[in-house]
Protein backbone atom coordinates (compact mmCIF):
# COMPACT_ATOMS: atom_id res chain seq x y z
CA UNK A 1 0.00 0.00 0.00
CA UNK A 2 2.90 2.27 0.77
CA UNK A 3 4.46 1.91 -2.51
CA UNK A 4 0.87 2.80 -4.37
CA UNK A 5 0.66 5.64 -2.02
CA UNK A 6 4.49 6.97 -3.37
CA UNK A 7 3.17 5.89 -6.98
CA UNK A 8 0.28 8.05 -6.35
CA UNK A 9 2.24 11.13 -5.05
CA UNK A 10 4.57 10.65 -8.28
CA UNK A 11 1.50 10.06 -10.81
CA UNK A 12 -0.16 13.28 -9.35
CA UNK A 13 3.64 15.27 -9.89
CA UNK A 14 3.06 13.92 -13.45
CA UNK A 15 -0.71 15.31 -13.79
CA UNK A 16 0.49 18.68 -13.41
CA UNK A 17 3.74 18.77 -14.95
CA UNK A 18 2.10 17.53 -18.07
CA UNK A 19 -0.44 20.28 -17.61
CA UNK A 20 1.34 22.93 -17.33
CA UNK A 21 4.01 22.02 -20.50
CA UNK A 22 1.19 21.09 -22.56
CA UNK A 23 -0.10 25.05 -22.94
CA UNK A 24 3.38 26.47 -22.72
CA UNK A 25 4.44 23.58 -25.81
CA UNK A 26 1.43 25.03 -27.91
CA UNK A 27 1.49 28.82 -27.08
CA UNK A 28 5.52 27.96 -27.79
CA UNK A 29 5.46 26.64 -31.03
CA UNK A 30 2.53 29.23 -31.89
CA UNK A 31 4.66 32.47 -30.97
CA UNK A 32 7.29 30.88 -32.35
CA UNK A 33 6.04 30.63 -36.35
CA UNK A 34 4.76 34.36 -35.71
CA UNK A 35 8.49 35.36 -34.61
CA UNK A 36 10.05 33.70 -37.29
CA UNK A 37 11.38 30.60 -35.77
CA UNK A 38 9.67 27.88 -37.95
CA UNK A 39 7.16 27.94 -40.56
CA UNK A 40 3.44 28.68 -39.89
CA UNK A 41 2.70 25.47 -41.38
CA UNK A 42 5.29 23.24 -39.32
CA UNK A 43 4.08 24.88 -36.19
CA UNK A 44 0.50 24.42 -36.83
CA UNK A 45 -0.02 21.29 -38.62
CA UNK A 46 2.91 19.47 -36.93
CA UNK A 47 3.78 20.83 -33.61
CA UNK A 48 0.25 21.72 -32.51
CA UNK A 49 -2.01 19.26 -34.18
CA UNK A 50 0.11 16.50 -34.15
CA UNK A 51 2.29 16.29 -31.09
CA UNK A 52 0.04 18.91 -29.19
CA UNK A 53 -3.17 16.41 -29.56
CA UNK A 54 -1.22 13.75 -28.71
CA UNK A 55 0.56 15.71 -25.22
CA UNK A 56 -3.06 16.89 -24.60
CA UNK A 57 -4.52 13.37 -24.83
CA UNK A 58 -1.36 11.81 -22.51
CA UNK A 59 -2.40 14.68 -20.09
CA UNK A 60 -5.69 13.42 -20.00
CA UNK A 61 -5.30 9.80 -19.13
CA UNK A 62 -2.49 10.68 -16.53
CA UNK A 63 -4.74 13.32 -14.92
CA UNK A 64 -7.24 10.94 -15.03
CA UNK A 65 -5.45 8.05 -13.63
CA UNK A 66 -4.06 10.36 -11.03
CA UNK A 67 -7.74 11.27 -9.97
CA UNK A 68 -8.66 7.88 -9.75
CA UNK A 69 -5.57 7.20 -7.31
CA UNK A 70 -6.56 9.91 -5.06
CA UNK A 71 -9.69 9.10 -5.09
CA UNK A 72 -9.26 5.26 -4.15
CA UNK A 73 -6.29 5.22 -1.87
CA UNK A 74 -6.02 5.96 1.70
CA UNK A 75 -5.43 8.10 3.23
CA UNK A 76 -7.24 10.43 0.42
CA UNK A 77 -5.81 13.99 0.61
CA UNK A 78 -7.69 16.93 -0.75
CA UNK A 79 -4.60 18.36 -2.14
CA UNK A 80 -3.83 15.54 -4.37
CA UNK A 81 -7.70 15.39 -5.63
CA UNK A 82 -7.66 19.04 -6.54
CA UNK A 83 -4.83 19.02 -8.39
CA UNK A 84 -5.37 16.06 -10.41
CA UNK A 85 -9.15 17.54 -10.85
CA UNK A 86 -6.93 20.90 -12.23
CA UNK A 87 -4.29 18.58 -14.36
CA UNK A 88 -7.72 17.14 -16.05
CA UNK A 89 -8.93 20.55 -16.70
CA UNK A 90 -6.01 21.59 -18.80
CA UNK A 91 -6.89 19.13 -21.62
CA UNK A 92 -11.08 18.88 -21.79
CA UNK A 93 -10.62 22.47 -22.08
CA UNK A 94 -8.36 22.45 -24.97
CA UNK A 95 -10.31 19.57 -26.35
CA UNK A 96 -13.47 21.34 -26.40
CA UNK A 97 -12.05 24.33 -27.73
CA UNK A 98 -10.66 22.33 -30.72
CA UNK A 99 -13.82 20.78 -31.56
CA UNK A 100 -15.30 24.56 -31.71
CA UNK A 101 -13.07 25.73 -33.58
CA UNK A 102 -13.83 22.39 -35.68
CA UNK A 103 -17.57 23.43 -35.57
CA UNK A 104 -17.07 26.72 -36.52
CA UNK A 105 -14.55 25.44 -39.40
CA UNK A 106 -18.01 23.22 -40.75
CA UNK A 107 -20.45 26.11 -41.00
CA UNK A 108 -18.49 28.38 -42.78
CA UNK A 109 -17.19 27.68 -46.52
CA UNK A 110 -13.74 26.83 -47.40
CA UNK A 111 -12.49 30.65 -48.56
CA UNK A 112 -10.81 33.17 -47.47
CA UNK A 113 -11.01 35.96 -49.56
CA UNK A 114 -14.43 38.62 -48.61
CA UNK A 115 -15.43 41.69 -49.83
CA UNK A 116 -18.21 43.81 -49.24
CA UNK A 117 -18.39 44.54 -53.07
CA UNK A 118 -18.30 41.39 -55.21
CA UNK A 119 -18.74 42.71 -58.76
CA UNK A 120 -16.58 45.95 -58.24
CA UNK A 121 -13.78 44.29 -55.74
CA UNK A 122 -11.65 46.67 -54.24
CA UNK A 123 -7.71 46.17 -55.52
CA UNK A 124 -4.49 46.24 -54.00
CA UNK A 125 -1.48 48.56 -54.87
CA UNK A 126 1.94 47.27 -55.27
CA UNK A 127 2.72 48.16 -51.88
CA UNK A 128 0.41 45.01 -50.71
CA UNK A 129 1.04 42.89 -53.73
CA UNK A 130 5.19 43.50 -53.00
CA UNK A 131 4.98 42.29 -49.13
CA UNK A 132 2.57 39.32 -49.96
CA UNK A 133 5.46 36.89 -51.23
CA UNK A 134 5.43 34.42 -54.01
CA UNK A 135 3.76 31.75 -52.11
CA UNK A 136 1.22 33.44 -50.82
CA UNK A 137 -2.69 33.20 -51.83
CA UNK A 138 -3.85 34.93 -54.98
CA UNK A 139 -5.30 38.04 -55.24
CA UNK A 140 -7.34 37.07 -58.45
CA UNK A 141 -10.99 38.04 -57.56
CA UNK A 142 -13.10 37.33 -60.58
CA UNK A 143 -13.60 33.41 -61.39
CA UNK A 144 -11.62 32.57 -58.04
CA UNK A 145 -13.73 29.19 -57.00
CA UNK A 146 -13.61 27.37 -53.79
CA UNK A 147 -11.15 24.24 -54.09
CA UNK A 148 -13.79 21.95 -52.36
CA UNK A 149 -17.34 22.75 -54.07
CA UNK A 150 -15.62 24.50 -57.18
CA UNK A 151 -17.95 27.27 -56.39
CA UNK A 152 -17.45 30.74 -57.13
CA UNK A 153 -16.07 32.45 -53.98
CA UNK A 154 -18.54 35.63 -54.68
CA UNK A 155 -21.34 33.19 -54.76
CA UNK A 156 -20.72 31.06 -51.46
CA UNK A 157 -19.93 34.75 -50.16
CA UNK A 158 -23.31 35.83 -50.94
CA UNK A 159 -24.97 32.81 -49.45
CA UNK A 160 -22.99 32.46 -45.74
CA UNK A 161 -22.00 36.70 -45.06
CA UNK A 162 -25.23 38.32 -47.10
CA UNK A 163 -24.21 41.02 -44.15
CA UNK A 164 -21.08 41.93 -45.57
CA UNK A 165 -21.79 44.55 -47.89
CA UNK A 166 -21.24 48.48 -49.03
CA UNK A 167 -21.21 50.57 -46.10
CA UNK A 168 -23.13 53.99 -46.99
CA UNK A 169 -22.34 57.35 -45.29
CA UNK A 170 -23.48 60.56 -45.32
CA UNK A 171 -20.09 62.09 -44.78
CA UNK A 172 -18.19 63.70 -47.81
CA UNK A 173 -15.90 61.34 -49.24
CA UNK A 174 -12.74 63.74 -47.53
CA UNK A 175 -14.46 62.83 -44.15
CA UNK A 176 -15.43 59.43 -44.73
CA UNK A 177 -11.77 58.55 -45.66
CA UNK A 178 -10.32 60.27 -42.63
CA UNK A 179 -13.03 58.70 -40.55
CA UNK A 180 -11.84 55.05 -42.32
CA UNK A 181 -8.28 55.47 -41.75
CA UNK A 182 -9.07 56.69 -37.99
CA UNK A 183 -10.99 53.37 -37.19
CA UNK A 184 -8.48 51.05 -39.74
CA UNK A 185 -5.40 52.38 -37.38
CA UNK A 186 -7.63 51.97 -33.87
CA UNK A 187 -7.93 48.21 -35.12
CA UNK A 188 -4.14 47.68 -34.60
CA UNK A 189 -3.58 47.33 -38.51
CA UNK A 190 -0.41 47.84 -39.93
CA UNK A 191 -0.85 50.67 -42.32
CA UNK A 192 0.87 49.77 -46.00
CA UNK A 193 -0.59 53.08 -47.61
CA UNK A 194 -2.99 55.84 -47.88
CA UNK A 195 -4.17 58.05 -50.82
CA UNK A 196 -6.91 60.91 -49.79
CA UNK A 197 -6.38 61.11 -54.06
CA UNK A 198 -7.36 58.04 -54.99
CA UNK A 199 -9.48 57.23 -51.80
CA UNK A 200 -7.37 53.43 -50.96
CA UNK A 201 -6.27 52.52 -47.46
CA UNK A 202 -3.98 49.75 -47.28
CA UNK A 203 -3.42 47.53 -44.02
CA UNK A 204 -2.44 44.14 -42.61
CA UNK A 205 -3.93 42.60 -39.87
CA UNK A 206 -1.70 40.04 -37.65
CA UNK A 207 -2.97 37.47 -35.42
CA UNK A 208 -1.28 36.87 -31.88
CA UNK A 209 -1.10 33.11 -32.40
CA UNK A 210 1.27 32.37 -35.28
CA UNK A 211 1.58 35.60 -36.69
CA UNK A 212 -0.76 34.98 -39.51
CA UNK A 213 -1.04 38.04 -42.26
CA UNK A 214 -4.39 39.13 -43.92
CA UNK A 215 -3.92 41.99 -46.08
CA UNK A 216 -7.07 44.73 -46.19
CA UNK A 217 -7.75 47.04 -48.83
CA UNK A 218 -10.57 49.94 -48.09
CA UNK A 219 -11.91 52.00 -50.64
CA UNK A 220 -14.03 55.37 -50.23
CA UNK A 221 -15.61 56.59 -53.12
CA UNK A 222 -18.36 59.42 -53.76
CA UNK A 223 -21.74 57.85 -53.78
CA UNK A 224 -24.46 59.64 -56.23
CA UNK A 225 -26.56 61.86 -54.37
CA UNK A 226 -24.29 62.94 -52.20
CA UNK A 227 -22.29 60.96 -49.44
CA UNK A 228 -19.63 58.37 -49.33
CA UNK A 229 -19.77 54.81 -50.17
CA UNK A 230 -17.02 52.80 -48.06
CA UNK A 231 -16.07 49.42 -49.40
CA UNK A 232 -13.64 46.68 -47.41
CA UNK A 233 -11.77 43.60 -48.72
CA UNK A 234 -9.99 41.64 -46.59
CA UNK A 235 -7.97 38.50 -47.63
CA UNK A 236 -5.46 35.83 -45.83
CA UNK A 237 -1.84 35.35 -46.99
CA UNK A 238 -1.76 31.38 -46.12
CA UNK A 239 -4.48 28.88 -45.89
CA UNK A 240 -7.09 27.46 -47.00
CA UNK A 241 -9.95 28.69 -44.72
CA UNK A 242 -9.82 31.30 -42.56
CA UNK A 243 -13.03 29.89 -40.62
CA UNK A 244 -15.12 33.64 -40.55
CA UNK A 245 -12.31 35.86 -39.62
CA UNK A 246 -12.36 37.90 -42.23
CA UNK A 247 -15.88 38.31 -42.19
CA UNK A 248 -15.58 39.38 -38.74
CA UNK A 249 -12.91 40.98 -39.30
CA UNK A 250 -14.89 43.89 -41.79
CA UNK A 251 -17.86 43.76 -39.29
CA UNK A 252 -15.77 45.03 -36.23
CA UNK A 253 -14.43 47.95 -39.02
CA UNK A 254 -17.63 48.44 -40.00
CA UNK A 255 -18.75 48.61 -36.63
CA UNK A 256 -15.94 51.45 -35.36
CA UNK A 257 -16.84 53.05 -38.62
CA UNK A 258 -20.38 53.43 -38.17
CA UNK A 259 -19.98 54.92 -34.83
Amino acid sequence: MEKLVVLRKWWVRLAVGLAVFTPLFMAVSALGAKFGLWNWWYAFGTLVRNYGVKLLIATLVVAALALVLSLVLKPRARKNIVLSLLALAVPVLGMVHGKSVQKKAGSVPFIHDITTDTQDVPTFTSVIIGQRGENSNTLDYVGKTEKRSNKLVSVLQVESYPDIRTLVLSDAPEVAFTRAAQAAKSMGWKIASESADTGIIEATATSFWFGFKDDVVIRVRPAQGGGSLVDVRSISRVGGSDIGANADRIRKFREKLGN
